[in-house]
């Protein structure tokens, strides 16, 4: 069998003019007035024999679908490399610019260098390339991450980024991934080691008086202090995050959802584990397989539609989440993202199609999910991947909001108001997942 090479490189596409940033709901009424990190590009290429796949993580919340398939077609042209293999993530970041998002302020005239950092790490990483082993360990981690999704003490259902601290609280819904997955590739010669992170998490976020400044969470604050610490260069993989948040009792009977704090307690398992990485993996084959599938559409709230429109259009022009959503819940709302998932919902076909993408690597699956997953959907594919380590990078290849689960929807909830598509398809997607990979193990 030939020997699988291993590349990797960096780019910076910082916007150096004011843009838009995603992850508040209303972009165009967040504009950044400075950088507080780096933002990047970080790509990693496999090579065994012909076949190459290059995965890519951005410190951004996820790319517009139309955009990842502008530079796949551009990275093709660059390196030769077919679009089915090139699988392009973000971290879910929600203090970078919102990418894709053409008519907010200052993307447009972003894009160019957006575009040229993921060509110019392509054509890096695969400059990079050189023998790679892969080694893997599994790390269990404690009030990290849980279910932001709960039952109160008259029996209903809520929903915030605050579960434990509520009043009335009693209980959250849905199960947590709180495994840390790891890779640690080790190349000749005088090559770096590379580290590989797939966890499943919402980000931090910045304090809010730097609400406006762009900011790579705590993805890159992990980034810096691992590379620091271990010489290794690092790429982080954002999991199946969908109903999970970074907000918990995570230092004694404190809660702090600092982004530097979170950083480095996740950074403290990876470094406490290094020396555990000793479990390899099969080094080969590498192959990748994509199917375009279609799914029904969620036609949630088209009762109350006109209703959902005015708290849209109140948002539209003052990007205010909290008047508009006492206005929303004076109409019998539960917020003003009840209504834009309404609105959203009224302007979708009955079915849409969507790309769902796998690669294998040895025993190393990946799964590539161009949605927010919640984390019972994650365990699934994990459980019924027939690799013996199986990544799950969402905000992969363009965004698709919310996949809830069947219950999600049930007992209802943001995710499940603004979800695309219908009730099932993210118990159908697990399915579709899993059955590709068992197709290029």
């Amino acid at each position: 069998m030939d020997k699988l090479y291993v590349g990797y490189a960096r780019e910076s596409f910082l916007p150096d003019k004011p843009v838009s940033m995603a992850g508040s709901g209303n972009d165009a009424h967040r504009v950044s007035t400075e950088s507080r990190t780096d933002m990047c590009a970080t790509c990693i290429a496999f090579t065994q024999g012909e076949n190459t796949v290059l995965l890519y993580s951005t410190d951004t919340l996820a790319a517009r679908t139309w955009w990842t398939e502008e530079a796949r077609n551009l990275i093709f042209e660059a390196t030769g490399v077919p679009q089915t293999n090139i699988q392009i993530g973000g971290t879910h970041c929600h203090s970078g610019p919102s990418v894709g998002w053409e008519q907010c302020e200052g993307i447009l005239a972003w894009k160019p260098k957006y575009m040229t950092a993921l060509v110019e790490a392509a054509k890096k990483a695969l400059a990079d390339r050189a023998p790679g082993k892969l080694f893997c360990k599994r790390v269990e981690t404690d009030r990290m991450n849980f279910a932001r999704h709960y039952i109160m003490a008259d029996g209903s259902y809520a929903g915030s980024n605050f579960g434990d601290r509520t009043k009335g609280f009693v209980k959250h819904v849905g199960e947590p991934d709180k495994e840390i997955q790891l890779v640690k590739i080790c190349r000749e010669g005088e090559k770096k080691d590379i580290l590989m992170m797939n966890f499943q998490v919402h980000p931090c976020q910045v304090r809010r008086g730097e609400y406006t400044l762009l900011h790579a969470d705590f993805i890159g604050e992990t980034r810096t202090i691992l590379e620091e610490k271990t010489g290794m260069d690092f790429i982080y993989f954002t999991g199946a995050a969908g109903n999970m948040t970074s907000t918990s009792s995570i230092k004694g009977e404190t809660r702090d959802t600092d982004v530097w704090v979170y950083s480095e307690l996740l950074s403290n398992y990876v470094l406490e584990a290094l020396p555990e990485i000793t479990e390899p993996l099969a080094d080969g084959p590498v192959r990748a397989c994509q199917k375009i599938v279609e799914y029904k559409s969620n036609d949630y709230g088209k009762d109350r539609l006109d209703d959902a429109r005015l708290v849209t259009e109140m948002f539209g022009k003052t990007g205010d989440a909290t008047a508009s959503s006492a206005y929303a819940k004076e109409l019998g709302f539960h917020s003003v993202y009840e209504c834009t998932g309404i609105v959203n919902c009224s302007r979708y076909e009955p079915t849409q199609l969507m790309e769902l993408n796998v690669v294998g690597i040895g025993d190393l699956g990946f799964v590539a999910a161009s949605y927010e997953m919640f984390s019972q959907s994650g365990l699934a594919i994990k459980a019924g991947s027939p690799f013996p380590m199986t990544f799950i990078s969402t905000c992969t290849n363009g965004y698709n909001a919310y996949f809830p689960t069947r219950d999600a929807y049930v007992y209802g909830c943001y995710e499940s108001f603004t979800a695309r598509f219908a009730s099932g398809v993210a118990e159908d997607t697990v399915d579709a997942f899993v059955e590709m990979l068992k197709s290029i193990r």
